[in-house]
């Protein structure tokens, strides 16, 4: 790179963070942790929110979905979305970092690139497993904001564009809804729809059209996750949101989530939870 093109770049920069209407790049970059089962909201903010389990795990809930986050765990929370916080039964300890949208609009539009439209209603809550590059991104912009070294703003400017970017490649490949291979969407929308029902990976490959090695494949390298472990993950979401907004008791909880027997709830719930379903109720 000729010494002109440096110069040039080094001034862009210069120009993005000075453009910015606040002065502060972030309003909270703390690690902070909750003692178990503490609990905080319903609460909005302009703020768009990103947090990163670092220990423990806790329950996220917007409308009327409840979402477990466990260790390694990131959740993005959009501007202006109420939402509840609830610790889990050990605690947790988060990575924390809130900022205001202009922060990724100042980057500007693109052909491809478009920063409001990663944060749509469809995305008003985004939950990201085992990305460690993210996670190192959101720390290391902590970091540069805690010890305010020399050239800190222009290096936190840099790592909210590839913090931005991080976001729209997994929106892009991995992210759910938005998952660019037909199949997987197909077999995860069947899976929701029938999620209370008995269900097995032979079921939802020949409904998909597709071989179970295949549908085992499709899940684990877009989602990191088995196409069991996914439907366990929703049916503890929603016997979490059941038992915090209905008088259900935990045997009715159990059959509406689609769990075979009291047993086999009680284990699952516990293996993601961390404690059985008659202890988190209390």
């Amino acid at each position: 790179m000729e010494a002109q093109d440096k110069h040039s770049f080094f001034m862009q920069l210069e120009q993005l963070t000075k453009q910015l209407e606040h002065p502060r790049l972030a309003e909270v970059f703390r690690t902070i942790s909750f003692h178990p089962s503490e609990s905080y909201g319903p609460h909005a903010h302009l703020r768009i929110e990103i947090n990163y389990v670092k220990r423990g795990s806790c329950i996220l809930q917007v409308d009327d979905e409840s979402v477990l986050f466990r260790e390694g765990e990131i959740m993005i929370i959009l501007s202006n979305v109420p939402h509840v916080f609830e610790a889990g039964t050990q605690g947790t300890t988060l990575l924390q970092l809130e900022f205001l949208p202009e922060i990724f609009s100042m980057f500007g539009s693109h052909d491809r690139f478009d920063s409001f439209s990663v944060f749509t209603r469809e995305n008003r809550l985004i939950r990201i497993c085992n990305h460690i590059r993210m996670m190192r991104v959101i720390q290391r912009i902590i970091n540069e904001l805690n010890e305010k070294r020399e050239y800190y703003q222009n290096l936190v400017v840099m790592y909210y564009a590839e913090l931005l970017l991080l976001i729209y490649r997994h929106l892009d490949e991995i992210y759910v809804p938005m998952g660019a291979n037909e199949s997987l969407r197909h077999a995860i929308t069947f899976i929701r729809a029938h999620v209370d029902e008995e269900i097995s990976v032979s079921q939802v490959a020949k409904n998909v059209g597709i071989s179970e090695r295949y549908l085992r494949k499709l899940f684990v390298d877009s989602l990191h996750i088995a196409p069991l472990e996914y439907v366990n993950q929703l049916r503890v979401n929603r016997a979490i949101e059941l038992m915090k907004n209905t008088e259900l008791s935990l045997k009715e909880v159990c059959f509406q989530c689609g769990f075979s027997s009291p047993q086999q709830f009680a284990r699952i719930f516990k293996g993601h939870v961390g404690t059985v379903p008659s202890h988190f109720k209390k």
